[in-house]
């Protein structure tokens, strides 16, 4: 394991803070914006993997802010990263300016599509999804035989593709500043079908909208959220009729549960219940 360098925080003013770290500015340091990554979070190993998937989507000319050098704050690990200044995410775009849902619905739609069919090689922090899906499946301490079964056949019908999946496809990971669009906090990157994106934006602006912490994440009321899947489906897909691909994703918004867990395990009794619930909510209909 690398032995990162030592940050001197005395010299970075914090301008923010997030679920998992905070963000910090320094005039010693122009052009460059620090984050540090808290708790459990902020392993060496976890921020190598942000870090380098985001590295690797720059190389392949995704547009996303420039990745310079790992560092750490005592135990906790983190990186420095180009500024971009004046930024604003979509989210907290949609969250100020409601009337302007709409566009910045169908604003990601279209980089989302763009995003899709932008091929990726594998490599140590980028690997396809359903390789990923299906070792998650294996041991997967959230889901029934029956369910593991069902998933599992999900999984491996899905294409084998080379194109780009976010992983974390949402409005508050997308920001525009001086009318040019970044993707950031790419640490789930990854390459397979589209429709894994699609799922993982369908159960956060939808199923997990109820939820306070989500609402607090993205700014957005839920009726807000709901309004923008709505915008967002109809402009990705071309069709009106969003229960039907609603319908659709249920299975795969299933697999980003088991994902999700998997990526980032919890002991937690009242999140593990809410996960289990959703899965058999998203497979209930499903033969």
């Amino acid at each position: 394991m690398t032995n990162y360098p030592q940050i001197n925080l005395s010299e970075w003013t914090q301008v923010g803070e997030g679920y998992n770290g905070q963000a910090f500015v320094s005039a010693a340091h122009p052009g460059m914006l620090l984050k540090i990554v808290r708790s459990d979070m902020g392993s060496a190993e976890k921020v190598e993997q942000e870090f380098y998937a985001a590295q690797t989507a720059f190389r392949i000319g995704l547009p996303t802010p420039k990745m310079y050098e790992i560092v750490r704050d005592g135990n906790d690990h983190g990186y420095l990263c180009e500024i971009i200044e004046g930024k604003k995410s979509f989210a907290r775009l949609c969250a100020d300016l409601p009337e302007h849902i709409a566009e910045y619905a169908n604003k990601m739609a279209q980089l989302g599509k763009e995003l899709h069919q932008t091929t990726i090689e594998e490599n140590n922090y980028v690997v396809p999804m359903k390789r990923l899906l299906l070792n998650a499946l294996k041991t997967s301490p959230i889901v029934s035989e029956v369910q593991r079964e069902l998933l599992t056949k999900v999984a491996e019908s899905m294409p084998e593709t080379q194109y780009c999946l976010h992983g974390d496809f949402q409005p508050g990971n997308i920001i525009v500043a001086k009318g040019q669009h970044y993707w950031i906090d790419l640490g789930w990157l990854s390459q397979g079908y589209y429709m894994m994106d699609l799922a993982h934006l369908y159960k956060m602006m939808v199923e997990d909208s109820i939820l306070p912490a989500v609402q607090n994440l993205t700014h957005m009321s839920r009726e807000q959220m709901l309004d923008f899947w709505s915008e967002f489906a109809k402009a990705y897909t071309g069709n009106t009729n969003v229960e039907a691909l609603n319908q659709e994703l249920h299975p795969y918004a299933a697999l980003d549960l088991v994902r999700s867990f998997y990526l980032h395990p919890t002991k937690n009794p009242v999140l593990l219940g809410y996960m289990k619930a959703r899965i058999e909510d998203e497979l209930r209909d499903i033969k």
